[in-house]
């Protein structure tokens, strides 16, 4: 009888996770259909400008068109391609700055003025700058994903790195660990996560 109530408070249980979800799911669709559905609707009635927000049926009639003239996937090979390569340098260079400032105390603190100010620019208002400076072209926009994307990579690597156990380095300073050992079997392996964290930011801001 026991077994049984337990079985049934199980089925139950699972119900109502499925039910949760399901209630989860609806409600994003929900959300996502009326702000299209408004955004149309304030085209539509002249409450929005659509010269600068366009409407979901002028967007979906272009891409319609384009799909036909087959350029919509040169357009999107395009940003792909420039998307990946802003990703990668942002990532990787900003990894290896934060992994500098993390070894070079003096550096750091010389680096830390700087790092504040451009953090605190608006990176997106000054994204057309940049692209009047280089160009518009593919160099111009994956230094423009690059900017936006580095200092934050910078900061947030810089943090995760300097917040890691004093008492754990400190221990194997006591082994006669070198700074290189250090960073490579503490540093880099208590952040993993909090790297990938900051990559998943990167793909998004790139």
């Amino acid at each position: 009888m026991a077994q049984n109530d337990f079985t049934k408070a199980h089925q139950q249980y699972i119900h109502s996770l499925k039910m949760t979800r399901l209630k989860i799911h609806f409600w994003q669709i929900f959300i996502i259909v009326a702000i299209f559905a408004l955004w149309e609707i304030s085209a539509r009635l002249g409450w929005i400008d659509t010269f600068l927000f366009s409407c979901p049926s002028d967007i979906w009639a272009l891409f319609i068109s384009y799909l036909k003239k087959g350029e919509i996937f040169t357009h999107i090979a395009a940003s792909v391609w420039e998307t990946i390569l802003g990703f990668t340098i942002a990532s990787i260079l900003g990894i290896i700055i934060a992994v500098l400032l993390w070894w070079f105390d003096t550096f750091a603190k010389i680096m830390d003025p700087l790092l504040v100010i451009l953090n605190a620019l608006p990176k997106t208002a000054l994204a057309p700058i940049l692209i009047v400076w280089i160009g518009a072209s593919t160099a111009g926009i994956v230094a423009v994903a690059v900017f936006i994307s580095l200092i934050v990579t910078i900061i947030s690597a810089y943090s995760y790195f300097t917040s890691v156990e004093a008492e754990k380095v400190k221990l194997l300073q006591s082994f006669g660990a070198s700074k290189m050992q250090i960073l490579t079997k503490l540093v880099l392996p208590a952040n993993v996560l909090n790297i990938m964290s900051i990559v998943k930011i990167n793909l998004g801001l790139s």
